[in-house]
C-alpha cells in the first residue's frame, strides 16, 4: 500500500511538473505508470514500464535522426519484447485474464516489432518512426481488460489520439489527422467534468492549440510547424491530467483551495 501511494504521489508531482523531461515521443511513458501504479511491484507492471520505456528510446532517436544506425535502441526493444513475450505471450496476467484479444494484441504487436526492426535494418528510419508511434498509440489496448475506471479510460483514449494525430501529421495524412482533431476536441470536453470548473485557463489554452492545429491541417502547414503545435497540446493535454489526478488523491488539498 505504501509503495503505491509512493509511486501515485512520484506521478502526480511528475505530471504537475508539466512532464517536460519526457521526450517528445508517442509512449505515453506516465499514463503507463498510472495504469499500473495499483500493483507497481508486480511482474507485469516492471515488464510493460520496460518496454514501453524502450520504444519510447528508440522513437525518439528515430525521429531526431541523428545517428547513422539505431540499433543499440532497437536490440532494447527486442530484449523487453521477448522478456514481456516469455511470461505473457499465450498467458495473461491475473488482472487480465478474462481479455479475449489478449493472444491477439501480443501477436500483433510481436508482428509490429518486427516490422519495425525491419525499417531500421533498411535504414527506412522515418518509415520505422512511424510505426513505433502507430504501435505506441495502441499500449492501452493492454489495460483493457484491468478494470480500469471511465475516468483513465478517457486518459487512454485521449493519448492515443494524441499519438496518432502526430503519425498522421509527420506522414502528412492531413484527411486521417483531420478527424483526431475532432476526437480530440471531444476528448477535451470529456476532461471538463472532472476539473469540476477549475482550471478554465488551461482548457481555453489546450481548445485554441486544437484550433490552430485544426486550421493548420486545412491549410496544408508543413508537418514540422504542426508538430510543435501537437506536443505543446500533449503538454497541455498532460498538465489537465495531472491536475485531475491531484483533485483524486489529495482532497484535502483541493477543499483548503476551495476555503480560501
Amino acid at each position: 500500500m505504501k509503495s503505491t501511494a509512493r509511486t501515485l504521489i512520484a506521478a502526480a508531482t511528475l505530471l504537475a511538473a508539466g512532464v517536460a523531461w519526457i521526450p517528445a515521443m508517442a509512449c505515453d511513458d506516465t499514463l503507463v505508470m498510472l495504469l499500473t501504479a495499483q500493483n507497481p511491484a508486480s511482474e507485469f507492471s516492471k515488464t510493460i514500464r520496460s518496454f514501453t520505456n524502450t520504444l519510447t528510446v528508440l522513437g525518439s532517436a528515430l525521429k531526431e535522426q541523428k545517428k547513422a544506425s539505431y540499433d543499440s535502441e532497437m536490440k532494447q526493444v527486442m530484449d523487453s519484447w521477448l522478456e514481456f513475450s516469455k511470461r505473457y505471450m499465450t498467458s495473461p496476467p491475473e488482472e487480465a485474464r478474462n481479455d479475449r484479444q489478449w493472444a491477439e494484441k501480443t501477436s500483433n504487436t510481436a508482428r509490429d516489432i518486427g516490422e519495425i526492426r525491419r525499417l531500421v535494418g533498411e535504414s527506412r528510419f522515418f518509415e520505422a518512426h512511424n510505426k513505433v508511434l502507430e504501435l505506441s498509440g495502441r499500449i492501452g489496448a493492454f489495460f483493457e481488460a484491468f478494470g480500469v475506471s471511465d475516468e483513465k479510460q478517457i486518459f487512454i483514449k485521449t493519448s492515443g489520439n494524441l499519438t496518432n494525430l502526430e503519425r498522421l501529421v509527420l506522414a502528412s495524412d492531413y484527411v486521417g489527422a483531420a478527424s483526431l482533431t475532432v476526437e480530440l476536441e471531444t476528448n477535451l470536453k470529456e476532461f471538463a467534468p472532472l476539473l469540476n470548473g477549475s482550471f478554465v485557463a488551461e482548457t481555453a489554452a489546450a481548445a485554441k492549440q486544437i484550433g490552430e492545429i485544426s486550421r493548420g491541417i486545412a491549410g496544408r502547414t508543413s508537418p514540422e510547424q504542426l508538430d510543435v503545435i501537437i506536443q505543446e497540446l500533449k503538454s497541455s493535454f498532460e498538465a489537465l491530467r495531472s491536475h485531475i489526478l491531484m483533485r483524486e488523491w489529495f482532497p484535502a488539498l483541493n477543499q483548503q483551495k476551495q476555503e480560501n
